[in-house]
């Protein structure tokens, strides 16, 4: 196992995005990585008017209670309202006085019944398994909870947590728990679980064979995926050697040329009469404004500065206007929603997609103008026929 710290800075918002009908396992070495995940799903819920449920062990719920207020989350105000729930082992897991899988589901089906009736949006559950460690649990029992949690969560809107320390559970046991969780948090990782076994396999007979054919499926999707990321990055290199030559060809053609006529002007050749050497130096500040705007060409096709210090609406409506001068067509634009920035990448793949809706047309055509290049930009952009 490695020593590397994990960067949880973007587990936060990756744990408070986890959706509906899902069934998360949490593996962690530290109360860091586990506080790093499970507070964020608690505020999220809170903040989306969905019922929490947190059963607390390994921390106290005071711990838990005191995380989220530091964090700005009005726990008080939640609890009286009943739109948080933390308890313990004893009103949950063992409630009927030993651990029962099917008597634990149906606990929770009561909790999200409740949920439903107060005018919840949904039922958040956040679960930690240390309790299972002090309790006289059979592991198969343990685990034949989380293969039929699969069920309640397909069917019912809810996201479950489950909590696991990892040096804690025998490797056995976190196989299992992975084998049974959709989706697995590990480190600063929420990713879909490959290794996932549906309910419907886990909890049959013959499973060797099951696993054998969904092996061997793993390994002919692997293959393909692998296949496609080569293919992907053939396409790349191909894309970056098509505009480095485009590129290299409007530095010769236009830039170079430019400059080479500029040199011819500028070359000494003697004593020349006065007017020949006006008329030079104004066919040479003629040939700079032609190569100023050629640089400004050249620099606006490789990324707008309008998109990094503007923004994309400032940026979409520079395109419009330069492609209406440059072409005669006019652009059609209506946007929603686009007036404030966003995420530089968010900007720059909107700012790339759109040029595709329009570019397709070229004087001369016989097409009505608004016709060549209408837009209609919430959120993507879309071109007529």
């Amino acid at each position: 196992m490695s020593d590397a710290k994990p960067d949880l800075s973007r587990l936060s918002e990756l744990a408070a995005g986890l959706a509906l009908h899902q069934h998360q396992c949490l593996i962690y070495n530290t109360q860091e990585e586990q506080f790093a995940a499970a507070l964020p799903f608690l505020r999220a819920g809170l903040e989306r008017q969905e019922r929490c449920l947190y059963v607390a062990d390994e921390n106290s719920a005071a711990a838990v209670l005191d995380a989220l207020r530091e964090a700005g989350t009005d726990v008080d105000r939640h609890l009286r309202t009943g739109a948080m729930i933390v308890t313990g082992k004893q009103e949950t897991y063992l409630k009927a006085g030993r651990f029962d899988p099917d008597s634990m589901i149906s606990f929770l089906s009561e909790i999200r019944r409740e949920a439903g009736n107060c005018k919840f949006s949904g039922l958040r559950i956040l679960g930690e398994m240390t309790w299972a460690l002090e309790q006289d649990t059979a592991p198969d029992s343990l685990i034949e909870y989380e293969a039929k949690l699969n069920y309640f969560v397909r069917d019912h809107a809810v996201r479950v947590l489950c909590q696991y320390h990892r040096d804690r559970f025998s490797p056995e046991l976190i196989l299992s728990v992975v084998r049974t969780h959709p989706v697995v948090v590990y480190g600063s990782m929420i990713c879909k679980n490959p290794y996932y076994v549906p309910p419907d396999e886990f909890l049959k007979p013959n499973q060797a064979s099951r696993e054998v054919e969904r092996l061997l499926n793993n390994l002919r999707t692997w293959e393909h995926s692998v296949a496609q990321l080569h293919a992907l990055a053939a396409r790349l290199q191909t894309v970056q050697e098509t505009e480095r030559k485009h590129l290299a060809r409007e530095l010769h053609d236009e830039i170079g040329q430019l400059l080479t006529g500029l040199r011819l002007l500028l070359r000494a050749n003697g004593e020349l009469p006065a007017d020949e050497l006006m008329t030079r130096f104004e066919q040479a500040r003629a040939m700079v404004d032609d190569l100023l705007a050629s640089v400004r060409r050249l620099s606006f096709d490789l990324r707008p500065a309008d998109l990094d210090q503007l923004g994309l609406l400032p940026a979409l409506l520079a395109l419009f206007e330069r492609y209406t001068a440059q072409t005669g067509v006019l652009v059609n634009f209506k946007h929603q929603g686009v007036e404030g920035r966003f995420a530089s990448d968010v900007e720059t793949a909107a700012y790339r997609v759109v040029p595709g809706g329009f570019n397709q047309c070229r004087p001369p055509c016989q097409c009505p103008l608004d016709k060549c290049a209408r837009l209609d930009w919430r959120g993507y952009a879309k071109s007529s026929d």
